[in-house]
């Protein structure tokens, strides 16, 4: 069941919305699932990528000689 909190202005407190559950999830294909899935958190952050926590740091290592992105 998707969720997604949200902090209100001035802190005063949060809102929290709940989806409908998936229809047909999970499936046997773990890669679609994982697609949907990242494709509805990507749309949700879109709508407040302020509040995204954008701490994970996904390029944690580089080839030699390139540069870090963080």
């Amino acid at each position: 069941m998707p969720c997604v909190t949200r902090i209100l202005p001035g802190g005063e407190g949060y809102l929290v919305e709940f989806g409908d559950a998936w229809d047909n999830f999970p499936t046997e294909d773990v890669e679609a699932d994982t697609r949907r899935m990242n494709e509805w958190i990507e749309c949700a952050v879109r709508t407040m990528p302020e509040q995204y926590y954008w701490v994970h740091r996904r390029f944690k290592t580089r080839p030699p000689g390139e540069r870090r992105p963080y």
